[in-house]
């Protein structure tokens, strides 16, 4: 095989990541003339030297391309913003070119990797999979090559292609019983790709709407939050205190009501937990009933202890919160939270009376109407109130199935009708926490509503929910069987996971300020310098020793290096701690013929003659001699 010949088999996997990145990110007005030099560079046989100084300037420039291109074509999408992922994918396409031509093939593949990486984050790649094929192609004929099978003939091809069923057999083998493992592998691959890609957001609603029929879709998957520490029986986000009859909404005076965070309380009758919201829910923070403080962002309270913010997905936030999980204490409300339509309040307040006839006080009655619906009612999400009267009085009368919403605006309703003041609360209830994080994942299906009740007797809104949980666990699909441990540690890497990818995703520098910042990083780094002077002082032998003889040349060395390189890695041969040189080329004549022994006598003369003669020759025309016998021994027969 020539040298251009190999050559270009080195420059597959780098071009087919070059058009793969062009496909996935419309780059084809860069990308095609990169392409096309490269092929030029092979044919004409144009080398460029490689320094560290050159490297760097490679990888400005091609961030400089990548910037230019936000304003030529649309900006490509992925893990980062574009105005940053822009740069980075120009940054890495200029790397990895340089090194191409540079003939360092190893990093050249490597930043290839990384554009092929980035370059899938795309969604719709469709008709562009095959040049992920190419891809894959180029790397798989490079590896054949490399590993010498060729010169085995037949024998080498087929069982390069042995090899090859083996690895996708045991690939798919190994998918198939890991999807298998009590379904965690799909949450943990196919909802991290598709069902929860980081930038997807939802937003709480504003009001809450009643319907007379409603067909209601169940919840999706979608993860939203993780909440790390114990965890709280719900979590609050809006807060609704006027009642039209049909329509829960937010006051002006309570949305516009700024609130000082509540006081520290009794030392000890607190704990810490830590929220990271995975997607962007708008400028509400869910939070616990209790919440005392939120350490990681700027944060405000509003009317009814909700907090808000700004870019809050991505930051881990902790919370401060109250042991009993208590509002703070406020002054009684208004007339507002037990207004009613005259003619719904004349309708219900004979219901009201007659299911709380026994109780006395404002608390006794909550709980008497808590009770009555979570015993005698089933959970749906299919909803048929139509009938004589409001949708409500149907449903307390009839006892028609519903779900939340509906039976947390029955219970506010009676208790109103009884002058009792009460609202509706929006949120989460809180799912199944994995033992081993000892956190909660918290998706979009678990949103919930419930009632919060004025009691002057503790000067607080105390939470009382009536939704029937036996039927809303088997109607939203969560009575089966717990996981084991195989789908608990696959739910843990998907929590830690998702965690991860948010931080990067929606908050990269604040992620990056705190992984520099941490000590482990610094341990892992002085690990990694120390682990690196180790093993080279341990490996250090007659290799090593040979490159430093002494010369003042550094060229000279890099390229007798790569001769002793070439000689271990294509001929197994390693010099002896006393061996000369030509006893290691008597070495090499017997073991690969006297051609290829001839190509390492013509690099010798070469070398003597710069390094210790003086001659006119340069560092490159010696290395042409290394680049040669490189070929000979990887051809065929050699």
């Amino acid at each position: 095989m020539s040298p251009r010949v190999g050559r270009l088999f080195d420059l597959l996997p780098v071009a087919a990541a070059l058009a793969l990145h062009a496909v996935a990110h419309g780059r084809w007005l860069v990308v095609a003339p990169v392409l096309v030099g490269l092929l030029a560079a092979v044919l004409l046989d144009a080398r460029v030297a490689y320094t560290p100084a050159r490297l760097i300037a490679s990888g400005v420039a091609g961030a400089g391309v990548g910037t230019a291109m936000l304003w030529v074509s649309l900006p490509p999408t992925g893990l980062f913003p574009p105005g940053f992922f822009g740069p980075l994918c120009g940054a890495l396409a200029g790397l990895c070119v340089f090194c191409a031509l540079g003939r360092e093939r190893h990093y050249s593949w490597t930043y290839a990797c990384l554009l092929v990486a980035l370059s899938l984050r795309v969604h719709g790649l469709g008709e562009g999979i095959w040049v992920l094929l190419a891809v894959v192609l180029g790397v798989l004929a490079v590896a054949f090559r490399e590993s010498g099978l060729m010169r085995s003939g037949a024998k080498g091809v087929v069982g390069f292609g042995v090899f090859l069923g083996l690895v996708a057999g045991g690939t798919g083998l190994m998918v198939a019983t890991l999807w298998r493992a009590e379904g965690k592998l799909v949450d943990l691959l196919y909802r991290m790709t598709r069902g929860a890609t980081p930038g997807m957001g939802v937003d709480f609603q504003s009001q809450v709407d009643l319907r007379t029929v409603e067909r209601k879709p169940r919840g999706s998957e979608q993860p939203l939050l993780v909440l790390s520490g114990a965890a709280p029986s719900r979590l609050r986000t809006r807060v609704f205190d006027v009642f039209d009859g049909t329509r829960w909404t937010t006051s002006d005076a309570l949305a516009d009501t700024r609130l000082a965070p509540p006081s520290e309380g009794a030392p000890g009758d607190a704990r810490w937990l830590t929220v990271t919201l995975l997607s962007p829910v708008g400028r509400w923070l869910p939070t616990p009933a209790g919440t005392r403080a939120v350490e990681g962002l700027p944060l405000q309270v509003w009317g009814g202890w909700v907090w808000t913010g700004l870019e809050l997905a991505g930051t881990p936030l902790a919370l401060h919160v109250e042991g009993a999980e208590r509002l703070p204490s406020e002054e009684p409300p208004g007339s507002l939270l037990t207004a009613l339509p005259e003619a719904l309040r004349e309708e219900l307040r004979p219901l009201a009376l007659g299911l709380t006839e026994k109780a006395a006080t404002p608390r006794e009655k909550a709980r008497a109407l808590e009770a009555y619906f979570r015993e005698g009612y089933e959970y749906s999400l299919n909803v048929d109130l139509s009938g004589e009267g409001s949708a409500l009085a149907v449903l307390v009368r009839e006892k028609r199935a519903a779900y939340c919403t509906y039976f947390a605006s029955a219970m506010a309703a009676l208790l109103r009708s009884m002058e009792v003041p009460a609202r509706v609360v929006g949120g989460f209830a809180m799912g199944d926490m994995n033992p081993l994080l000892k956190a909660t994942m918290v998706r979009e299906r678990d949103a919930h509503a419930w009632v919060e009740v004025y009691l002057a007797d503790e000067g607080r809104y105390v939470a009382f929910d009536p939704t029937p949980w036996r039927s809303r666990d088997e109607e939203l699909g969560l009575a089966g069987d717990k996981p084991g441990l195989v789908g608990q540690v696959f739910e843990a890497m998907g929590m830690y996971l998702r965690e991860l990818g948010a931080g990067l995703y929606h908050q990269p520098l604040a992620r990056a300020k705190a992984l520099v910042g941490s000590p482990g990083f610094w341990v892992l780094v002085i690990a990694g310098v120390l682990w690196r002077w180790r093993s080279r002082r341990v490996e250090r032998g007659p290799v090593v020793r040979r490159k430093g003889l002494g010369t003042r040349d550094t060229k000279l060395a890099a390229v007798y290096a790569r001769y002793l390189k070439t000689l271990k890695r294509r001929a197994g041969l390693v010099p002896h701690l006393a061996e000369t040189d030509d006893e290691l080329l008597a070495r090499l004549r017997a073991a690969r013929g006297e051609a290829v022994a001839g190509l390492a006598e013509g690099f010798l003369a070469h070398y003597r003659e710069a390094r210790y003669r003086g001659g006119a020759v340069a560092p490159e025309q010696v290395g042409e001699w290394v680049e040669r016998l490189d070929a000979a021994l990887r051809a065929p027969g050699a």
